[in-house]
């Protein structure tokens, strides 16, 4: 036997190239069908509880204000020689949405948002000036409170990058950016060890930006053609209605997951963090969309 028979022995004949892919494929097959078999218990008692959520009680305050933060300091010129009050005076002045936004819009946008989409998914919510109503025997009773929410006004840098032949052209764009958190504490009422549970969210708006770069056919001169739709005023108050819906949304997921974890036996884990969508009436494993937990505290 000569060295090249030696290596042609090594080199996997067709028909075993097609048992080894068939084997892979049924080993994918196997793993799919062990997932999909530890899903569906876990789905079903995720509609279970989406079909009947439990006649679960809130109390819901909110926050008498909101924090609002202006970060654009580099564009102000001499800023950095500015004593701290000054500082805090000329962002304020200079600011392109915090000077010109109500606190009072924003919350009354938020909070019909959020109370309203809780109703839809079927909490019994109650407001502070219905607390007696609230404090009656309810076994499943909670207090959410907003206890915090927070806007950041900053400039979000974009970049865009094309290569034509031998060369890299860059497009550099500042973006105006909002940031929306919120801080949520949700405790139960009569609970034997009475604790709260801090979870938050945030999101972020930015101006609606469309470019790309261009070679003129004649002049073989590259051109970026471009379109910024800035962010207004009016949008913000929008975000601060859609946020209130997305967080009642979240808060349902939160307590649908509490609930499947419960029914699962102790020594079976919760594989996925289920979304319950209400519009379409169908859950969903996410793994982002939902409140970020930061602890529990008494």
């Amino acid at each position: 036997m000569n060295a090249f028979s030696v290596i042609k022995e090594q080199i996997p004949s067709p028909i075993m190239k097609l048992r080894y892919f068939a084997f892979f494929q049924f080993i994918l097959l196997v793993s799919f069908l062990l997932t999909l078999s530890s899903c569906l218990p876990e789905k079903k008692l995720a509609m279970q509880f989406a079909e009947n959520p439990q006649g679960i009680n809130l109390l819901v305050f909110s926050p008498d204000y909101i924090y609002k933060y202006n970060h654009k300091g580099e564009e102000i010129p001499g800023f950095d020689t500015l004593r701290s009050s000054r500082q805090d005076s000329a962002l304020w002045v200079n600011s392109r949405y915090m000077q010109f936004l109500s606190d009072s819009v924003l919350l009354e946008n938020y909070m019909n948002g959020f109370v309203g989409e809780l109703r839809k998914l079927g909490f019994i919510v109650y407001l502070p000036s219905s607390i007696d109503s609230f404090l009656t025997d309810k076994p499943q009773s909670y207090i959410v409170n907003l206890a915090q929410i927070q806007m950041d006004e900053y400039t979000y840098p974009l970049e865009d990058e094309q290569p034509f032949e031998d060369t890299v052209y860059y497009k550099r764009f500042d973006l105006n950016a909002m940031d929306f958190s919120c801080w949520f504490e949700l405790s139960k009422v009569n609970a034997a060890a009475s604790k709260k549970t801090m979870l938050y969210s945030s999101h972020s708006a930015y101006d609606d930006f469309e470019g790309s770069f261009m070679v003129d056919p004649w002049t073989r001169n590259v051109r970026y053609r471009y379109r910024i739709d800035s962010l207004s005023v009016t949008d913000i108050y929008d975000m601060a209605t859609f946020l209130g819906k997305k967080h009642a949304s979240y808060l349902f997921d939160y307590f649908l997951n509490q609930y499947v974890a419960a029914s699962l036996p102790e020594s079976e884990p919760l594989y996925y963090y289920y979304h319950y969508n209400r519009p379409r009436h169908s859950v969903a494993p996410v793994e982002e969309d939902r409140f970020d937990v930061l602890g529990t505290k008494d």
